[in-house]
């Protein structure tokens, strides 16, 4: 999956080596297949990425050295295409099929609010507080 680069904090920062990206909370391992920690965050930019990686209990980060190998449960890595906008092959995101929407009912009218438009109690035009029209000042 990545290679250590250095410690940050109480994580690792890892430099993502695969083209494909790994989902969050994903189980992290060595190659001896010894989980060490879960992936915590993905950051950079889309053609050289990273993570950190939070250690599993009893695992120290400073005891990783820089270009130390990771690998992760293939099943928990996704195409870059799912992250991309307009990308060729993907099936988009959310909306895109063929669901009916909200729609405008049987009757052909919609679900509008009616006349008054919702406005509450009373329906009129006022506004709210200030000098009604007309009274006091004679300009």
């Amino acid at each position: 999956l990545g290679e250590v680069m250095h410690p940050c904090e109480d994580e690792l920062v890892v430099k993502c080596t695969n083209t494909r990206v790994p989902h969050f909370n994903a189980r992290i391992f060595l190659e001896n297949k010894e989980e060490v920690g879960k992936l915590d965050d993905v950051f950079g930019p889309i053609n050289r990425f990273c993570f950190t990686l939070k250690p599993s209990e009893g695992i120290k980060v400073g005891s990783f050295k820089k270009g130390k190998k990771l690998f992760i449960d293939s099943m928990k890595l996704l195409p870059m295409s799912r992250f991309l906008p307009n990308a060729p092959g993907g099936k988009g995101g959310k909306g895109g099929g063929k669901g009916k929407g909200k729609g405008k009912g049987k009757d052909g009218k919609g679900k509008g609010k009616g006349k008054d438009k919702g406005k509450g109690k009373g329906g009129g035009k006022d506004k709210g507080k200030g000098k009604a029209k007309g009274t006091g000042r004679g300009f």
